[in-house]
């Protein structure tokens, strides 16, 4: 099953949870967590650029923190009400000739003062500002290696998201993610990623 399966399937079971995250809605609001912390898997589609303009799909994992009550999160809520402020790192391990690490801070803007529909959806829009490393094999290119071939590069990434957090019991709640990885560089490329993942909330 790939990891685009896993969180199709994943959806699909929290979805059945919705009742009770009506419950949790006005507790949340009362009680709202410091920080949060939220593991996810990851589905890349990439920008091949040069490589005749067509795409690479990838998957990989990741893990953000996020902090509710905070110096940074008083400047953002300022304009969106329950802002939040953290870091994330995503990883891909080594699929088709090359693996990258996507790592930086991250700002989460709720689009409504409480959750909707009966308290089981908290629509949010995200920034992520950051650094994209990414490591080729050269099996790649087989014996003939392009001029000034760099295995490694790093470039800034801005990546433009929306989501929603699904409450489930307690601090715990599903969380979505569809994402544009915008990387920087000699060819600015577009790479969208799918998310889907739980946040603890403490």
């Amino acid at each position: 099953m790939t990891s685009l399966s896993k969180l199709y399937c994943a959806a699909a079971a929290l979805a059945s949870l919705a009742p009770i995250a009506t419950a949790r809605a006005q507790s949340d609001l009362q009680n709202p967590s410091r920080f949060a912390v939220e593991p996810y898997l990851a589905e890349y589609s990439f920008d091949n650029g040069g490589n005749n303009g067509g795409r690479t799909g990838i998957g990989g994992f990741g893990v953000r923190v996020m902090f509710g009550h905070s110096d940074a999160t008083k400047t953002l809520s300022t304009f969106f009400n329950r802002a939040r402020a953290g870091a994330f790192v995503t990883y891909t391990s080594e699929q088709k000739y090359y693996s990258t690490t996507h790592f930086g801070v991250q700002g989460d803007f709720p689009l409504f003062a409480a959750p909707t529909n009966g308290g089981w959806l908290d629509p949010f829009a995200s920034l992520r500002a950051g650094v994209f490393h990414t490591a080729i094999n050269r099996a790649a290119f087989g014996s003939s290696l392009p001029p000034g071939f760099n295995p490694t590069q790093n470039k800034f990434a801005l990546t433009p998201a929306v989501g929603t957090l699904i409450p489930i019991t307690g601090s715990i709640k599903f969380r979505g993610d569809i994402g544009d990885v915008v990387v920087f560089g000699d060819n600015t490329t577009q790479n969208f990623v799918l998310e889907g993942g739980i946040s603890i909330g403490f």
